[in-house]
């Protein structure tokens, strides 16, 4: 058996719990606690207000030369 006593940040959180942050950013862009962030391939991209959102088919629009 361990007779090593708990550092004391360790007994704090035992007994009281530990709080979640209440509030945190985007790393992206900075904004106060955005809803949602977006990865792709295990990559940050950014939350909701700094990646913009488009449907395939306005993209497509858009970009119909470079898809050709």
């Amino acid at each position: 058996m361990n007779d090593l006593p708990d550092a004391p940040w360790i007994r704090d959180a035992e007994l009281n719990g530990v709080d979640a942050p209440d509030d945190y950013h985007c790393p992206v862009c900075g904004e106060d606690n955005p809803e949602w962030f977006y990865i792709q391939d295990g990559e940050l991209l950014g939350c909701e207000f700094c990646v913009e959102q488009v449907s395939a088919a306005d993209w497509a629009d858009a970009h119909r030369e470079e898809c050709a």
